[in-house]
């Protein structure tokens, strides 16, 4: 087998989960505080080859892998060869554009963007196979120094209200905090079937979540399940 970084653009590029590719990434996200010289990121390679990845940091919710964006971080090694069953510690670091750059007030949340190359399989060249590149997403926070609070009580402080729509419920969540609030999951209690995934509220913004096809209750209960820096779980809820 062999790698060839030529082959990065010619290939089909598909976003897998964790589960179904060969990179796993340690950790769902990264936080890197502004009193920091640098984070990294840990990748292991549990498929049965070698492994090509690149990395690099944008700062669109979606986007293609030629959407390069010059952000004042340097990543290194942006690319890299991973041999089966061992492992890459990538560092980040900031630049000296990096205050300059983001609001000082406000976390700004970036992706960290992990493409998995599969090896180029030379007795495979006639038999019609497709090499697939798979791209794995991290949130990437930029925190800066000073901050008031912490995540943790930005999350349980959201404000809620509810209203009653001619299909369903909808449910304002208001972020007064400096914090991105991540949630794994938004439900209606007693309506299970109608659950919300993974979504955000920006710093000093807010958001509508919106349930449709319920019945009116008498008193609804909103289950939202927010994420911590640590990437824990904790799950709290509204009662109007």
């Amino acid at each position: 087998m062999k790698l060839n970084l030529a082959i990065l653009l010619p290939l089909l590029f598909v976003f897998l989960s964790p589960a179904e590719a060969s990179i796993q990434v340690m950790g769902t996200r990264v936080i890197f505080n502004a009193k920091e010289k640098e984070q990294s990121v840990r990748i292991n390679n549990v498929g049965d080859a070698p492994a090509l990845i690149q990395v690099w940091l944008d700062s669109r919710r979606e986007s293609k892998i030629d959407d390069k964006e010059n952000l004042p971080f340097v990543i290194n090694p942006p690319i890299s060869r991973i041999n089966k069953g061992k492992g890459k510690v990538l560092r980040i670091f900031p630049t000296d554009e990096t205050t300059a750059k983001y609001p000082q007030d406000r976390e700004t949340m970036l992706w960290i963007n992990i493409l998995d190359i599969p090896p180029e399989d030379e007795n495979a060249a006639d038999k019609n196979l497709m090499n697939i590149a798979v791209r794995t997403r991290l949130k990437f926070f930029y925190r800066p120094a000073g901050l008031k609070g912490d995540l943790i009580t930005a999350s349980e402080n959201v404000q809620w209200s509810a209203q009653k729509t001619a299909t369903g419920y909808k449910f304002t969540g208001s972020n007064n905090s400096p914090y991105y609030i991540s949630y794994a999951s938004i439900k209606m209690v007693g309506q299970e079937k109608n659950i919300l995934q993974g979504d955000t509220i920006e710093p000093f913004s807010s958001k509508v979540f919106e349930f449709k096809d319920v019945k009116s209750v008498a008193s609804p209960v909103l289950n939202y399940t927010f994420i911590t820096d640590l990437g824990a779980f904790v799950s709290k809820e509204f009662k109007l």
